[in-house]
């Protein structure tokens, strides 16, 4: 599930999402368009905020079966 879709179904905005991982909203929207990919530590911190549903795959457009 991609980082869009998960605070879609889940109704968090991206500001929300941002405190929740210690960013600002500006950056939880550049990694929802897709603009950066997150570092590894905020990426952690995104798998464990979505427990899981949101991966490193998610970013570099794999899928479970691709990778």
């Amino acid at each position: 599930m991609n980082l869009r879709s998960y605070l879609s179904s889940h109704g968090i905005s991206e500001a929300a999402f941002g405190q929740m991982i210690a960013v600002s909203q500006a950056a939880v929207n550049r990694y929802v368009r897709g603009e950066r990919i997150p570092v590894p530590r905020i990426m952690a911190k995104i798998v464990e905020a979505t427990a899981g549903q949101v991966t490193a795959n998610d970013f570099y457009g794999q899928t479970d079966e691709a990778a």
